[in-house]
């Protein structure tokens, strides 16, 4: 079954509810707009996202699909994309539970995010030594041997480590962006993860592939105002420039942000995520 194949399929299970939250969630990403997608049957939508994300076009998918909570179309999504995966005949929908500041109940890492933790190169001991200098708190945790471990072993033993964010930050540090590339891939995790890029990094230094989706999908003014404006309001701008540039600007979003680098100061990555977060906006959050 091909790429095309396995979107249609699946999105034409998804129920007429379901699929328009799909592609709600789709224009929210910012790739494609919505004029393409309002009006959209399952054959127009998989066209486009061919098109857009080509190969990727079935991970895009699965993350939105987990995004929205419908997890057995991902779970079967994600079984005709990367069979080899799942061993059984039966779909496997028992999940591990991670703990996080001591609460039963939060977050979950689903099966197809520690399938893709077991494709990943295992740590060094090097690395290993660095994660513990950096996470403290979570010391105990690590298997008592000497050589190399698992991402998957290290995650499972970090599972009451009460500061995600922290082994988020110290994973970039000893250059294993891969690792915070997959746990991010789990949406549920995203606020308590922190950015895929460093924290400290200055949002002038943003990539022009991350800057322009962000700043057009900001700009889209929305009914309960989680967008440019609540940002803008948030960071002290006056009213004064936030009206000139409601008239006068297509992408009002870019001058907030211009205007918080430039004029108040430490404007960074974390903090910038932070907002998204405050704001209700993991899908942007999620490009940061």
């Amino acid at each position: 079954m091909n790429t095309g194949d396995i979107l249609r399929k699946n999105l034409d299970n998804l129920g007429k509810e379901n699929f328009k939250r799909f592609r709600v969630k789709l224009r929210e990403e910012g790739s494609i707009p919505w004029n393409a997608l309002e009006d959209a049957d399952v054959s127009d939508t998989v066209d486009k996202m061919m098109q857009v994300f080509v190969e990727e076009a079935v991970p895009k998918a699965i993350q939105i699909l987990e995004s929205i909570n419908v997890r057995d179309v991902a779970q079967e999504m994600s079984r005709e994309w990367n069979p080899d995966c799942f061993k059984s005949e039966e779909p496997n929908l028992e999940i591990d539970r991670l703990i996080i500041d001591d609460q039963e109940d939060v977050t979950l890492w689903t099966h197809v995010t520690l399938q893709r933790f077991e494709t990943l190169p295992d740590f060094t001991t090097n690395q290993i030594q660095a994660l513990q200098k950096e996470t403290g708190e979570c010391e105990e945790a690590t298997p008592e041997n000497s050589g190399s471990v698992s991402v998957r072993q290290f995650l499972d033993s970090r599972g009451r480590c009460s500061n995600l964010r922290r082994l988020c930050e110290a994973l970039k540090r000893v250059s294993r962006q891969d690792v915070v590339d997959v746990m991010h891939s789990q949406k549920t995790l995203l606020p308590k993860l922190g950015p895929k890029e460093k924290e400290e990094v200055k949002i002038n230094d943003l990539k022009f592939s991350v800057w322009h989706p962000l700043t057009v999908a900001l700009s889209v003014e929305r009914e309960d105002g989680h967008d440019w404006r609540w940002l803008a309001d948030k960071l002290g701008i006056p009213a004064t420039y936030r009206d000139l540039w409601r008239q006068n600007c297509s992408n009002p979003a870019e001058n907030v942000l211009n205007f918080w680098k430039i004029k108040i100061g430490e404007a960074t990555m974390g903090g910038l995520f932070d907002h998204m977060i405050a704001m209700g906006r993991e899908d942007l959050a999620d490009l940061l």
